[in-house]
């Protein structure tokens, strides 16, 4: 027995070195300039059958992490993945040889036997998990199911890891002769074992000491009321505070001329839910978690409105689009949470309606109820989020003359709207898009002049910023929510303190909509929980610090679709690292703001950022991922009237 068992373990042992060794060569080579990503990060199947096990045992086993780092450019640098795909591959080959007992006999060449059942048993699991993990749409076909296969087994690396699997087998039966390879192949693994079991388990590393102290009564702006205005799916370069030859925002210059604008300001992704929820908790997507449509905000993120109630605030919310309700927990910390009067039957409702006027009516009447005492209150404007049907004056605002036959209605499904559309025709669609803006600007100039009216302009913060913005074929795409171009990640931020002596009118740095909650509890001088990932201006904007040095992060987790992007903005390089399709672009925003001329993978800034960008996703995956491990996931189950809502706003196939 104990010899069989001997031939077996030596037979795989041999199998799952050859296999390591090439996995990590296929890995170096196909990702030599690029940044290769943890196991869990997203669906990978390039991986090797025995890591694909393991990591399925890891979901009930307490076994060691492994494979948690993202590894930065460079050939040699991938070499790195060989000791732990090595270690996890002999690992499971203890249990696998006593399974293969009967096969590893004294007659006949027993090590080939159990070669060739451990390539046909990797084949079936490579295979299975390659159909298994691949999306069926709503209304499948036998032409878009075959589709996303062979989609997901180029992309995702199902044929290369069968490639891996076979081209192992046929070298490790080449080695085996009878069984005389088995006893030492048996010490080799048992050394490699030894490796395996080694590997500490990785933790969930905590950020920061405790809350920071805030400045309590000498901060400037203590004890002051705290609107946060979010204007859905504006872009900043559309506005004429950016320099927009329009005059779409003229409120929100006077705004910024009495405050503080920042004008590199990014969102930390393309699409409203995580985006709104980095705004509400200081944090990136892998920071506070909810990175798809099917997750809450978990109960260990605080959020802002949370440190407010905390501080005898009152707090209210009303919002006016699916994504920012309360079942994906943004109601945490608010007394009021107003998802209900801003609503509508359908979505198709919601793209024709103007929502401003009663989300404006709705927010002046709770200030009048709460004006006594000190109060937060989060405000969010859909219009203009597409459709683009503003309604008179704003539909003839900013293209009078017009004379075709497209409109901004069905948008992002209309096929009058494609990139190879007439220049006239988008021209007008994009004065809809404008005049959507001055319709929202207008109604922020009326909520100004009701604070005054209510008598508690004097000591109300103002923030007004977007969630996203919206492309118009700048890249070959329309809308949101697909990519991380500058037209959806640069945003407005603005910063209104009254009374407040700015030492700056603007902020050129680079900033992020991360910075928000950390700001405004600088400026009120409330504590800063642990964790936030932002950085307080409040220093800044009153000259008593200087302006940071950083890099600024964009994040878009859509598995489905297989768009997985991370960019990286550093100074005037940005960098955005495709991990599902293998690619990297990276361009000079000084050069070239438009994003229209890639630099290759070593020009530039570009390896210096990648690296920043690796220990970045590397320290927030390890807060993820422990969160999973650790705490599970707070999952939320969207019913079919929710899931229409959302397939109708194209954010979900």
């Amino acid at each position: 027995m104990i010899a069989r068992f001997n031939r077996a373990l030596g037979a795989l042992a041999v199998f799952g070195l050859i296999q390591a060794l090439l996995e990590t060569f296929v890995i170096a080579t196909l990702y030599r300039d690029l940044l290769f990503a943890p196991y869990r990060f997203f669906t990978l199947q390039l991986y090797d059958a025995s890591t694909k096990l393991y990591f399925f045992l890891s979901e009930y086993l307490p076994l060691p992490s492994v494979l948690t780092e993202f590894i930065g450019q460079g050939f040699g640098a991938k070499f790195a993945l060989f000791p732990e795909l090595a270690a996890i591959n002999l690992f499971i080959a203890v249990p696998l040889a006593v399974i293969a007992l009967p096969l590893a006999g004294e007659t006949g060449r027993p090590g080939r036997r159990v070669v060739a059942a451990a390539a046909v048993a990797a084949l079936v699991l490579h295979v299975a998990v390659w159909v298994l993990g691949t999306k069926i749409p709503v209304d499948p076909t036998v032409a878009n199911v075959a589709a996303n296969l062979v989609r997901d087994a180029l992309y995702d690396g199902a044929l290369l890891a069968i490639a891996v699997a076979a081209v192992s087998a046929l070298i490790a039966t080449a080695l085996l002769s009878g069984g005389r390879a088995g006893g030492s192949a048996a010490v080799v693994s048992s050394a490699l074992l030894a490796l395996a079991l080694a590997i500490p388990l990785v933790v969930d590393a905590a950020r920061g000491d405790g809350p920071v102290v805030g400045r309590g009564e000498k901060a400037p702006a203590h004890g002051f009321n705290v609107i946060l205005v979010s204007i859905d799916s504006l872009r900043a370069d559309r506005m004429s505070l950016h320099g927009h030859t329009r005059e779409t925002s003229p409120a929100m210059t006077q705004l910024a001329r009495d405050g503080v604008y920042f004008e590199a300001a990014r969102s930390t992704t393309s699409w409203t839910l995580p985006s709104h929820m980095s705004i509400l908790t200081g944090r990136s997507l892998l920071g506070h978690g909810v990175v798809s449509d099917d997750r809450r905000l978990s109960a260990d993120v605080p959020t802002l409105a949370e440190s407010f109630s905390m501080a005898g605030y009152r707090t209210g919310g009303i919002v006016s689009a699916p994504y920012v309700e309360s079942r994906y927990g943004f109601n945490r910390g608010f007394d009021h949470y107003d998802d209900s009067t801003v609503s509508f039957a359908t979505n198709n409702e919601s793209y024709k309606s103007v929502t401003a006027p009663l989300l404006n009516k709705t927010a002046v009447k709770w200030i009048e109820e709460s004006a006594d005492d000190p109060f937060f209150l989060f405000l969010h404007y859909w219009d203009v989020h597409y459709d683009f049907a503003p309604g008179p004056p704003y539909d003839t605002m900013f293209d009078p003359d017009y004379e075709g036959d497209v409109d901004g209605t069905d948008f992002y499904f209309s096929k009058a709207v494609h990139a190879n559309m007439a220049p006239r025709d988008l021209e007008h669609v994009l004065a809809l898009y404008d005049g959507e803006i001055r319709l929202v600007d207008d109604h922020i100039g009326k909520l100004r002049a009701a604070l005054e009216r209510l008598g508690v302009a004097d000591r109300t913060i103002i923030v007004v910023t977007s969630d996203h913005g919206d492309e118009f074929f700048e890249h070959g795409r329309k809308g949101h929510h697909r990519t991380l171009y500058e037209e959806v990640l640069h945003v407005p931020l603005i910063v209104y303190v009254p009374h407040m002596e700015m030492a700056v009118e603007s902020i050129a740095d680079n900033a992020s909509t991360i910075d928000i909650m950390p700001t405004v509890l600088g400026l009120t001088g409330l504590d800063q929980p642990s964790g936030l990932e932002g950085v307080d201006f409040t220093d800044v904007m009153t000259g008593t610090a200087p302006v940071p040095d950083r890099t600024v992060f964009g994040e878009l987790y859509r598995k489905g679709s297989l768009i997985v992007e991370v960019a990286a903005i550093d100074e005037k390089s940005k960098v955005i690292h495709h991990f599902n399709h293998r690619s990297l672009e990276s361009f000079d925003l000084a050069s070239d703001p438009g994003e229209r001329s890639a630099l290759s993978n070593v020009e530039g800034e570009t390896p210096r950022v990648l690296g920043l960008m690796a220990d970045w996703l590397t320290a927030r995956w390890r807060t993820f991922d422990g969160r999973l491990q650790r705490d599970g996931v707070e999952s939320l189950q969207l019913d079919q009237h929710n899931e229409d809502a959302l397939r109708a706003l194209g954010y979900i196939e």
